[in-house]
C-alpha cells in the first residue's frame, strides 16, 4: 500500500485532483467566500499534464485520466451539492446519491474531453506543425482559443467557466460589456499555457505578458458604473416565501391543508405595507413555480375567471400587478401521463387580474425536467416519475408594465447561459430596462449552490448592462446591478419580502450583445498576426546582424 501511494505515477493523477479543488476554491464554496486565483492555480495543473507542446506528449489515456480526477476535485469541493439534489428532488436514498453524484462528475466538464480528443486527433495528423502555429506563442494563442470555445459552445449542466472566477475584480471588469466572460477566459488560458511553455523551454513569453498587462490596465481604467439615478423609478415587491420542499411538494398535489399555507404566506407577505415610497407597490414578484396549482394561460386571456382568488385579493388589496413563476397547461396536448402536458411558465397579471402575458421556460435542465432522449422520452416518462418532462416554450416573451417599462424574464437556470440571454435581447424590437430571474433553488439545501448559482447570474449583468431582478424560493434574491454590485440581500432560508425602489435607466445594446463570441475570435486573430509580424521581424534582425 504504502509502495503505490508514494509511487512516482501517484502524483500524475493526485495534482490534477488538487487542481479540481482549487478550481472550485474560485467560486463560492462557503457562502460568497471565494479563493480568486484558484481557477487560475488549478487550470495550471490540468493543463500542465496536456501535450500540447513539443515538450510534452503524455498518452491520450493519461490526459483522459488527468481531466476525470480534475472533474472529481471539483467536484468533492464545488458540486458536492449534486448529491443532496438527488435525495431531495430524485428521492434517490444513501449512499446511491453520493455514487451517483461521483457518476456525474465525470461528464460536469465535457468540454475539456472533448478539447481532449481534438488534441490526440491533431496530433496525429500533425496538425499542430502548421507553421502559423508551430511557435510556441501562436500554438499557446490557438489552443486558448480552443479551449473558449469549447467552453463557450459545449452543453454543459452548470457552465461555471475559468473566466467567470474573474468576478470579485468588479468593477474594474471594464471589458465584459464589450467582450464578455469569453475574453477573460481565453485571456486566463492564454496566461497559463504561455506560462507552462515558459517553464518547459527556459523561455519567458514577453509577447503574452505584456499583452495581459495591457488587458489588465483597460478593465481598470474603463470601470464599470453603478447604474445612476434615472428620472423614472419602479416600486417593486420581492417575496420570498421560503417553502420548502416537502410542503412544496404536497401543496402541488393539492394536499388542501398544505396547498392552504402555502397561498396564506404569499398573500401575507405580498400585502403588508410598503414603505418605500407613498406611491406604494407597483409590481410584485413571486419566485419560479410559486403558484402550485396547474394553471391554464389560455383561458385566462380575456378573462379574470380563471384568476386565481388568492391572486384577485392580493391585487385589490396592493393595486398593483404580479409576475410569478408557475405551471401552465398546454392546449390541445394529450400525452400519457404527464408528458409534456404542462410548461414550467412565467405569468405577468395587470391590476385587475387579467393575464398580460406569459413566457415558457425554453431551456429545461437535464434529468430534471426533461431528459436528454429525443423520442425515447415519453415511452421513459411512464416509469421515471421523479422527473417533470415539462413542454419546452418557443418564445422569447416581452413584457410591459403598467408604467410603460418593458422587462424580459430567465427561469431558473436559463440565466447561466450568455448566448440564451444574448438571443432573448436580440429578438426584442426595443431594449428592456431590466431582466427577472424567477428561481427555485430549494432543492439544494444547505449548499453553496445559492451562492454560485448567484456568483454566475452576475455575469448576465455586467455582459448587457441590465439590472436583474434575482427572485427565488428559499434565496438568495437580490437586485443585481451592471457593475456587479447587490442590493440588500433575502438569505437562504429567510422568509420576507424585499421592497426596492428600481431606479430605470435608458440603456442600449452592448458589444458584447452585439458580436458574442465573434470578439474574441477577432482579438485572437489580431493577437496571430501582431506575433507572425514581430517573429518575422526579429527574424529579419537576426540576419542583419554582423
Amino acid at each position: 500500500m504504502n509502495q503505490a501511494f508514494f509511487n512516482p505515477h501517484v502524483k500524475n493523477y493526485l495534482i490534477p485532483l488538487i487542481g479540481g479543488v482549487l478550481y472550485a476554491s474560485a467560486f463560492p464554496f462557503y457562502e460568497d467566500i471565494t479563493f480568486i486565483l484558484g481557477g487560475f492555480l488549478g487550470m495550471f495543473l490540468l493543463l500542465n499534464n496536456f501535450g500540447y507542446t513539443s515538450y510534452q506528449a503524455p498518452s491520450f489515456k493519461f490526459e483522459i485520466t488527468s481531466i476525470l480526477c480534475f472533474s472529481l476535485g471539483y467536484y468533492l469541493f464545488g458540486h458536492y451539492w449534486i448529491a443532496h439534489t438527488l435525495q431531495v428532488f430524485g428521492d434517490i436514498p444513501f449512499p446511491f446519491n453520493h455514487l451517483l453524484g461521483l457518476f456525474f462528475s465525470l461528464v460536469i466538464l465535457p468540454h475539456f474531453l472533448v478539447f481532449s480528443g481534438l488534441n490526440w486527433l491533431t496530433r496525429r495528423l500533425s496538425l499542430n506543425s502548421n507553421v502559423f502555429i508551430s511557435g510556441p506563442t501562436r500554438r499557446s494563442l490557438v489552443y486558448a482559443l480552443g479551449f473558449t470555445l469549447l467552453e463557450y459552445f459545449i452543453p454543459q449542466q452548470f457552465p461555471a467557466h475559468l473566466g467567470h472566477t474573474w468576478l470579485p475584480l468588479a468593477p474594474y471588469l471594464g471589458l465584459a460589456p464589450v467582450f464578455g466572460a469569453p475574453i477573460f477566459s481565453f485571456m486566463s488560458y492564454w496566461l497559463i499555457l504561455s506560462s507552462i511553455q515558459s517553464i518547459r523551454s527556459k523561455k519567458i513569453d514577453f509577447f503574452a505578458i505584456t499583452a495581459f498587462i495591457l488587458f489588465i490596465i483597460l478593465n481598470v481604467s474603463l470601470p464599470l458604473y453603478k447604474q445612476k439615478d434615472g428620472p423614472q423609478s419602479l416600486n417593486v415587491r420581492m417575496v420570498q416565501a421560503n417553502i420548502g420542499n416537502y410542503l412544496k411538494l404536497n401543496s402541488e398535489a393539492g394536499r388542501p391543508q398544505a396547498l392552504s399555507e402555502v397561498l396564506n404566506v404569499f398573500e401575507q407577505l405580498s400585502t403588508q405595507e410598503f414603505n418605500k415610497s407613498e406611491k406604494g407597490v407597483e409590481l410584485i414578484i413571486w419566485p419560479e413555480t410559486a403558484y402550485p396549482r396547474l394553471l391554464s394561460s389560455s383561458s385566462m386571456k380575456g378573462t379574470t375567471l380563471f384568476t386565481p382568488p388568492l391572486i384577485m385579493r392580493t391585487l385589490q388589496n396592493q393595486n398593483a400587478e404580479l409576475f410569478f413563476g408557475g405551471y401552465d397547461q398546454v392546449p390541445n396536448r394529450h400525452h400519457r401521463g404527464y408528458f409534456e402536458t404542462e410548461y414550467n411558465s412565467a405569468f405577468f397579471l395587470n391590476k385587475s387580474g387579467n393575464l398580460k402575458d406569459v413566457y415558457h421556460k425554453r431551456i429545461l435542465i437535464p434529468f430534471g425536467e426533461s431528459l436528454p432522449f429525443g423520442p425515447f422520452n415519453e415511452f421513459l416518462s411512464q416509469y421515471l416519475g421523479n422527473v417533470s418532462f415539462f413542454a419546452k416554450g418557443k418564445e422569447y416573451t416581452s413584457f410591459e408594465t403598467n408604467s410603460g417599462h418593458h422587462f424580459i424574464t430567465a427561469i431558473c437556470y436559463e440565466i447561466l447561459f450568455s448566448s440564451f440571454i444574448r438571443d432573448y435581447l436580440n429578438e426584442q424590437e426595443s431594449h428592456p430596462e431590466f431582466l427577472i430571474n424567477l428561481t427555485n433553488d430549494s432543492w439544494y439545501g444547505d449548499t453553496s449552490e445559492p451562492f454560485q448559482h448567484l456568483f454566475l447570474t452576475k455575469w448576465r449583468a455586467l455582459e448587457f448592462n441590465l439590472p436583474i431582478l434575482r427572485m427565488t424560493n428559499t434565496g438568495i434574491s437580490s437586485v443585481i446591478y451592471p457593475d456587479g454590485s447587490e442590493s440588500e440581500r433575502l438569505y437562504p432560508f429567510e422568509k420576507g419580502v424585499l421592497d426596492i425602489v428600481l431606479k430605470i435607466n435608458t440603456t442600449s445594446k452592448t458589444w458584447f450583445q452585439h458580436i458574442g463570441i465573434w470578439g474574441t475570435l477577432l482579438v485572437t486573430v489580431m493577437l496571430l498576426m501582431l506575433s507572425y509580424l514581430i517573429q518575422g521581424n526579429q527574424v529579419k534582425s537576426e540576419k542583419n546582424l554582423p
